[in-house]
């Protein structure tokens, strides 16, 4: 095989709740991540060494991020490099769909899709949990992706996870804001006190929302959905809460900001209800589903 592409997935939290900061200043978190079909490609062609890295935008819209050593892609043939002396060289073609800094995972996504895609790709020999491992190296969302499941609950930073696919598709509407958020200064500004309520309580909570998921029961499902990070997003970005708001008079409970945001997203029944809603909001919106 001497070459191959893989589909590299968005994602939105239907839950997160930050529950402590630590002293090397990550955040130990609970979250329902899910993952939806908004993706990049990747193409990985084997080469004579060293990583070449070149982008295109799939939608006139979304921005590319640079190719130098800062690229996640990039960090992630780093870190293999250090697994494996003698590893091949790689040329990566990137179509970006997933819109920069919008909370999304779209950087994580490409990682974790570019390091299975190597493992393949030249059949290294490396267990999924140090491939993960590698992956929380790169960033709290990244192993979430290498996970290969739709849904996932996730604690620590995010790299300890227990899958929790569900059976029955959801659809979702995405509000893209044109401008990213970055995730470190949304975590800056959020306040320092720890999540309220016990442990046992939100996972609790996280399981009353997969059971609604699976049920479609979406008027009960709005009443437990949340993220913490939406306050410290509003606060950087005061044009989000209107948005939601929107979404709320046209009669959809189900909206929240994904991750660090700026994107809001919300549940609904069906593409036909997403597309109608659509048509009534300003603005860039992607209707997708489960992936």
């Amino acid at each position: 095989m001497n070459s191959l592409s893989v589909y590299s997935p968005a994602k939105v939290n239907l839950f997160l709740r930050v529950l402590r900061r630590r002293k090397d200043g990550y955040h130990e978190l609970l979250t329902l991540f899910h993952r939806i079909s908004l993706c990049d490609k990747l193409t990985l062609r084997k080469s004579g060494g060293g990583i070449r890295l070149r982008m295109r935008a799939k939608f006139p819209a979304v921005k590319l991020p640079p190719a130098d050593e800062s690229n996640l892609i990039v960090r992630a043939y780093r870190s293999l490099q250090n697994e494996f002396s003698d590893l091949g060289g790689v040329e990566v073609q990137l179509q970006k769909a997933i819109p920069l800094g919008a909370g999304l995972g779209g950087g994580s996504s490409n990682a974790a899709a570019f390091l299975t895609g190597m493992v393949r790709l030249y059949g290294l020999k490396i267990s999924r949990k140090k491939l993960i491992k590698i992956g929380a190296g790169l960033g709290a969302d990244v192993p979430f992706f290498i996970l290969d499941v739709n849904q996932a609950v996730a604690q620590g930073i995010g790299e300890k996870l227990r899958p929790v696919p569900v059976k029955q598709p959801l659809n979702f509407l995405l509000i893209i804001d044109n401008k990213g958020l970055m995730t470190k200064k949304v975590y800056e500004i959020l306040p320092r006190k720890r999540a309220s309520g016990s442990l046992t309580k939100l996972e609790h909570t996280v399981k009353i929302i997969r059971n609604l998921l699976e049920e479609k029961d979406l008027q009960r499902l709005a009443d437990h959905l949340h993220n913490d990070l939406e306050a410290p997003a509003f606060y950087l970005r005061p044009s989000l809460p209107a948005k939601l708001k929107r979404l709320r008079k046209l009669g959809i409970t189900t909206a929240r900001l994904s991750g660090s945001g700026p994107t809001v997203f919300a549940v609904l029944s069906d593409p036909k209800k997403a597309k109608q809603i659509a048509q009534k909001i300003r603005g860039r919106t992607v209707i997708c589903h489960t992936y």
